[in-house]
């Protein structure tokens, strides 16, 4: 158990010495006083410091109250020490509270009752002082480890506190050769330091004000700057005080990332043209190709046996392709380059547009296209078109048995519509599902089913574009429902209009599904 905190009580008067301590033992019952009544015992206790506290006669034989005070403080600025004496002497009070002097009591009846309360009150002082010191040294000791710098400055943004960090931010040797130099001059470009004066001027926040530093060093610092107004009542001025951020590695990325933004987008110009001028070339010889093939069959049809005949059906069937190919190939490449900006899109009409450019298969296949409400958003109507387009087209391409039966629906979810296109075709394997989206992506020969497994790349690019994704279920035998989002840049849903297509009619059911992504 450890002993209590001792009171030395010194006073040459044994009696007067006894009831004070008999007095503070009974309102301060967690202190021990210690009795002390001659020079020799004080120098001992003080020597040996085991004390909290020292409440002390002034008039002693062996040396006054001030000097005891000022000697106590000299080696514990942090005890307290309480005058309680006979001798009121106001020069002596007033030497004593420049010392530092904890309290005062006069002796009497009165001084006895408020001796405990005034030792209590002292030592509690004591008490907050040390926290706030213990607070402020770990505060310091968090900000001078902090990487970013803190600082104060006057309005007119002279500085006259900053940290360690702040003065390596702004290239200081340290905080101290900070103090008085102005925060604007120490900017390398004049418009933001002017900017900053001026804000401050007038009491207004500093946010995030990015400048460049004037640094010794070859590479520019960079730093963002955030400062806000304090007012101080006991003060008339404003002061600031602020933070000091070094984002010189984020501007250095940032300029690395915008050449090669700009690298990309030359590089880029570049394929287009090239591949614009390439698809030129190429489809002048295939064309060539082709037409010559006819001429033969059309001249010489008849002297060529089946095996001839065949070979020279193969050469034209695989310029015809390789034609359609890299036709698609600059339709896909043409999703960003070629696109138009966003307009309000009424889907409905956009549907009935790509409906009506599938006339001739819907009518040859027997298909019945059918959709519900659909939302008007932003986007860029031809692509919308060229979207459905090709997804309706993929459901009657890839048909079963059955005549095709298209169902294209739309639900509202919280941030986008979400669409579906679902059909009774021949379906998808499982683990074909991602593969479908990706260029030249086919799962049927050419023989089987036309096409150069582009079109759904294209459909993937485009939702992309308008700022959506895209996916799709399915089962071998039981169709398939291709799902894609977009965001709700506008919320308005026109009025639910009526639509089927079958073989060139028009009828309506709804078709409002549900959309869960995989």
């Amino acid at each position: 158990m450890n002993p209590a905190p001792r009171i030395l009580l010194v006073d040459e008067r044994a009696e007067e010495r006894a009831l004070a301590a008999v007095v503070l033992r009974q309102q301060l019952q967690e202190i021990e006083p210690e009795e002390v009544g001659d020079a020799v015992v004080f120098a001992e206790r003080l020597a040996r410091g085991e004390f909290v506290a020292v409440v002390t006669e002034v008039d002693l034989s062996w040396g006054g109250g001030v000097k005891i005070l000022e000697t106590v403080k000299s080696l514990y600025p942090d005890r307290p020490v309480v005058f309680f004496t006979g001798a009121g002497n106001e020069a002596v009070a007033a030497d004593a509270i420049r010392l530092g002097l904890d309290g005062l009591v006069i002796k009497g009846a009165a001084g006895y009752l408020r001796l405990a309360a005034v030792v209590r009150d002292a030592l509690e002082r004591v008490t907050r002082r040390q926290a706030a010191r213990a607070g402020e040294a770990r505060f310091r000791t968090l900000i001078d480890g902090m990487p970013v710098g803190v600082f104060a400055a006057s309005a007119e943004g002279t500085i006259r506190e900053a940290s360690p960090a702040a003065a390596r931010v702004l290239g200081a040797a340290r905080p101290e050769t900070l103090v008085g130099e102005n925060l604007a001059s120490m900017l390398a470009e004049r418009d933001p330091g002017d900017q900053l004066l001026a804000l401050m001027a007038r009491g207004e926040r500093v946010r995030n004000l990015e400048a460049p530093v004037r640094t010794s060093g070859r590479e520019p610092a960079w730093v963002r700057i955030n400062a806000w107004a304090v007012t101080d009542p006991a003060r008339p001025d404003v002061r600031f005080e602020g933070s000091l951020e070094d984002i010189t590695s984020y501007k250095r990325a940032e300029n690395q990332l915008a050449e090669r933004a700009a690298q990309l987008t030359r590089s880029n110009t570049d394929l287009q043209q090239f591949s614009y001028a390439i698809s030129h070339d190429l489809q002048e010889p295939l064309h060539l190709i082709v037409r010559y093939a006819a001429l033969l069959r059309e001249k010489h049809g008849g002297a060529m046996d089946g095996e001839a005949t065949r070979w020279l059906d193969h050469v034209a069937g695989s310029a015809t392709r390789m034609q359609q190919m890299i036709s698609d190939v600059l339709e896909y490449a043409r999703v960003e380059t070629r696109g138009r900006p966003f307009k309000p899109v009424v889907l409905e009409g956009v549907l009935a547009d790509a409906v009506a450019n599938l006339r001739a298969a819907i009518e040859e296949s027997g298909a019945r296209v059918r959709w519900g409400k659909l939302p008007t958003l932003q986007g860029d109507s031809a692509q919308m078109v060229q979207l459905f387009q090709n997804l309706v087209g993929n459901a009657i391409k890839f048909r079963g048995a059955a005549p095709p039966d298209v169902q294209i629906s739309a639900v509202e979810a919280e941030e986008a519509w979400v669409f579906a296109v679902m059909d009774n075709g021949i379906g998808i394997e499982p683990d074909q599902l991602d593969r479908i989206f990706g260029l030249f992506q086919r799962l049927h020969a050419p023989h089987e089913v036309a096409g150069t497994g582009i079109g759904l790349a294209i459909c993937k690019r485009i939702v992309e574009r308008h700022g959506g994704q895209i996916w799709a279920t399915s089962r071998p035998g039981e169709g398939s429902t291709f799902y894609f989002s977009l965001p709700k840049r506008t919320g308005e849903v026109p009025g639910s209009v009526r639509r089927e297509a079958q073989g060139g009619e028009h009828g309506q059911r709804g078709a409002a599904r549900t959309a869960h992504r995989r």
